[in-house]
């Protein structure tokens, strides 16, 4: 049963990829109607339209995180005068792998045009990959180092934490218009010494453990064997997971932009999905093999170890009587 599921999974979770695809693009397709709609209207019927606009394109984010509704949502903003949200979602937009120069260079041009009217956190930190909250640990962390985000004047706390490192906290004041850079290098955490342990007085006359039976050596391994192949068949079927994961973010970034490179990124997650499935399931059946077997010899093993029960006799007679006791040494055959 738990290898018909796993190999029923990737077609369940990619069906729900496609829907969720669609749903995410009705929602974006609405966003680029309403703003069309916006840049002909004027005055408040454009704030309007400009802010229906942006729910679209944030509806369409909490489904699929996409590099085009970013963009369009980066820009919707700007356009209603809140710099500092455009800015972030620039930043986010910038880290995306795969962006073309050209794209990179327009976002990176009109998130610079923002800088006069933000206050600006730019935080780096060595090595890289550090985790970044401000002002509360509570919530969910703003991304990882090297990043750059745009916060309301006045004071900020940055807390910074890597593992394996000390965790970092600054206190920073931020002034509109003003980039201030917080270069951070993380110290490893302290390794205490372990004290080795106390060496045990030697005993008066060593004890020799008793040799195991061939068969109960036999069942032991075997569950062994059992064990470790069911580790390996775990760790491929949770990495065919992660690779169904990444297949549906790229199915779901070619469904958007219909580029080549993501179709054929997908198909490669898809063939590598496929085969780590088919190599979980060798290794699930194995498995299975392998623990019945260990039951086996272990049965067997206990079947040979049972002994018969002793055995108690008693005559009694006007002349006298006599008991007698037989008791069977070594185990049965």
């Amino acid at each position: 049963m738990l290898v018909a599921l796993l190999a029923a999974s990737p077609s369940a979770a990619a069906a729900q990829g496609r829907t969720e695809n669609a749903e995410a693009r009705v929602y974006f397709e609405e966003g680029n109607r309403l703003f069309e709609q916006a840049n002909r209207a004027r005055a408040a019927q454009r704030t309007e339209l400009l802010q229906r606009s942006l729910e679209a394109y944030v509806d369409s984010l909490r489904i699929v995180r996409s590099r085009n509704a970013l963009f369009n949502a980066a820009i919707v903003l700007g356009e209603l005068g809140r710099s500092a949200e455009a800015f972030n979602y620039f930043s986010e937009y910038l880290a995306i792998e795969g962006l073309s120069e050209a794209d990179r260079e327009n976002a990176a041009a009109r998130r610079d045009a923002l800088r006069s009217d933000v206050a600006v956190l730019q935080v780096d930190s060595e090595p890289e990959g550090a985790l970044l909250w401000v002002d509360r640990k509570d919530l969910a962390p703003r991304g990882v180092t090297p990043i750059e985000l745009a916060l309301p004047p006045g004071e900020h706390r940055a807390f910074v934490e890597k593992d394996g490192f000390e965790p970092v906290e600054r206190t920073q004041t931020m002034v509109r218009g003003v980039t201030t850079v917080l270069s951070l290098a993380l110290l490893p955490v302290a390794i205490e010494p372990v004290e080795p342990a106390p060496v045990p007085e030697p005993l008066p006359e060593p004890v020799k453990a008793a040799s195991r039976p061939r068969l109960r050596n036999a069942a032991i391994g075997t569950a062994a064997s059992t064990l470790a192949a069911a580790g390996v068949a775990l760790g491929l079927s949770l990495h065919a997971r992660s690779l169904r994961d990444d297949y549906n973010q790229a199915a779901a970034q070619y469904g958007l932009t219909g580029d080549d490179t993501d179709y054929q990124r997908a198909q490669s997650l898809a063939d590598q999905t496929e085969r780590f499935n088919t190599a979980a399931d060798v290794l699930w059946g194995t498995t299975i093999g392998l623990g019945i077997s260990a039951l086996v010899l272990y049965g067997v093993h206990r079947k040979k170890q049972k002994r018969e029960t002793p055995e108690v006799g008693v005559s009694v007679s006007k002349h006298g009587g006599f008991a007698s006791i037989r008791v069977p040494i070594g185990a049965r055959p």
